[in-house]
């Protein structure tokens, strides 16, 4: 969209470029455009940008003693990092408008929270919350008689989960559900059992499936925040996998045999089919676009930015979705960042490490309240690591099915079958 400061006749052009079988443009003439001086001013649509705002607590504590860092005053904030000790080093993103902490050294400290919007575009703002003042902790006095407080025991993180599917074929969807879990802020799911766990996320099931057969034990690791950061580990349970029902195959069609009349010829009594039926391949139609970060996709489309435009210039990329449909009807965001057609992260917002050489194709993939999904794919222009995942039995590929055209070999012995039984009856025929 663009728009004019002077009047006057305009003819716009548009030049587009294609990288499909090597780098192609053409340009086009847009039209004639006539411009006129304004009635009025139109007042500018205020974008919403990200406004910090945090406190804490409590000043004076004692090592080891809880101290909230409160950011709900903030203003137009989707995401949270908190720094604790006021270095300039942010922890994870988060929903959460507040964090305890503790601290388990004597000193001052200068918490800050960092907030993110993505209304209108990613901003960002700081805000420190004050000071901190923490002494050595001293012996727990001998109470008195007449004492009778007690202290509040701190809610404990307890992880719960299980299996909704413990018997499946390679393919088929599992549900992990950690529901049940108590006191639980965020959750991380490991569907192999081997201690590779994903993401920190505040949904409490996962759904996954398994492309190998065999046996696994998927586990889920809750984390608390309330009166300093716990976690807890549990086993959901045991899920078989056998391999996919075979595809039946095709019962032979019978054909219709010679028989000499003075040399006895071994009839043929079927002929296998001269055909293999193909599976019906399935294609699922994305768009790639290799468009600036300034982009915005149309109304009902998936969008995502990400920044540096130049990862040469940064060791990390990040990557916000820009949902063309509200936010309200958004339910979920997944991320394919290794272009195997599964989700290997979620969330709106994702910041991976980066090498400056290559690029990615990423998907990001919207599901709304109504049921749909809308994705879109866009190249970014740098080669994307996921951390601390190891090869699980999902990266082995599977050797493409051959559907060249080629005749299949069933046919060609049914067709030599066919004249070889020709060629004897006509043999007998000549003998008479």
């Amino acid at each position: 969209m663009v728009s004019y400061s002077e009047p006057g006749t305009y003819d716009p052009q548009v030049k587009v470029w294609s990288y499909s079988d090597g780098e192609n443009s053409d340009t086009a003439a847009c039209g004639t455009v006539s411009v006129t001086e304004s009635t009025s001013t139109p007042t500018p649509t205020p974008k919403s940008t990200a406004d910090a705002s945090c406190t804490v607590s409590e000043t004076n504590v004692r090592v080891g003693e809880s101290v909230t860092i409160d950011a709900s005053g903030s203003e137009n904030a989707d995401d949270f990092q908190y720094d604790k000790y006021g270095t300039g080093t942010f922890g994870e993103y988060t929903t959460q408008s507040t964090r305890a902490v503790s601290y388990s050294e004597p000193g001052t400290y200068d918490p800050q929270v960092k907030v993110w919007s993505y209304s209108g575009g990613e901003t960002s703002d700081t805000a420190g919350c004050g000071s901190v003042s923490v002494t050595e902790s001293t012996s727990n006095p001998t109470a008195t008689p007449t004492q009778t407080d007690t202290p509040t025991p701190t809610p404990a993180v307890a992880a719960s989960c299980r299996v909704l599917e413990t018997n499946v074929r390679v393919g088929e969807s599992v549900t992990i559900d950690a529901s049940g879990s108590e006191n639980a802020d965020d959750f991380q799911y490991d569907k192999y059992g081997t201690g590779s766990f994903g993401e920190l996320t505040a949904i409490r099931s996962k759904v996954v499936s398994y492309s190998e057969p065999g046996t696994y034990e998927p586990q889920v690791r809750v984390w608390s925040y309330s009166g300093g950061e716990t976690s807890d580990l549990e086993t959901c349970g045991t899920v078989g996998v056998t391999e996919p029902t075979p595809t039946p195959t095709p019962t032979p069609t019978p054909t219709p045999t010679q028989t000499a009349t003075s040399t006895q010829v071994e009839p043929e009594t079927q002929s296998p089919s001269t055909e293999t039926p193909l599976p019906t391949a399935t294609t699922t139609t994305t768009t790639t676009t290799t468009a600036p970060a300034t982009g915005t996709g149309t109304n009902g489309e998936a969008w995502f930015r990400y920044s540096p435009s130049d990862p040469s210039a940064n060791g990390s990329v990040r990557l916000v979705a820009q949902s063309g449909v509200s936010r309200a009807s958004a339910e979920a965001h997944g991320w394919d960042v290794d272009g195997d057609g599964t989700v290997d992260r979620r969330g709106r917002a994702l910041e991976l490490s980066a090498k400056p050489s290559g690029e990615t194709a990423v998907t990001l993939s919207i599901e709304s309240a109504n049921g749909t999904t809308t994705s879109v794919t866009r190249v970014v222009p740098a080669t994307l690591i996921l951390a601390n995942e190891t090869a699980t039995p999902d990266e082995a590929g599977t050797p493409p099915t051959d559907t060249g055209g080629g005749v299949p070999a069933v046919a060609l012995v049914a067709l030599l079958l066919v004249v070889l039984v020709a060629v004897l009856a006509a043999r007998s025929r000549m003998d008479r």
